[in-house]
């Protein structure tokens, strides 16, 4: 059991992370909500970390979320609030 969630948390984690990269890369309307699968992706791969005990791919993880809310702020919440 515990190998088919750390294998499922990798996969689904990896394929975000890219979708969210390629989202971001095309320069579209849409692009700032690759941030949005950014943070699902650190939140798998977090989960991931933790079970294989990977502390440094944890604290990268960890750095990760801190970029990944600043971007979800500065391009998917200060626009809905009204700021530049």
């Amino acid at each position: 059991m515990a190998f088919e969630l750390k294998r499922f948390l990798e996969f689904t984690g990896t394929v975000a992370g890219i979708a969210g990269a390629v989202l971001l890369s095309l320069n579209v309307s849409y692009s700032p909500y690759g941030y949005v699968l950014f943070l699902f992706s650190s939140l798998l791969l977090a989960g991931h970390a933790r079970i294989i005990r990977a502390r440094w791919l944890l604290m990268l993880q960890a750095c990760f979320l801190i970029t990944i809310m600043n971007g979800i702020y500065h391009w998917l919440l200060l626009p809905v609030m009204g700021g530049q």
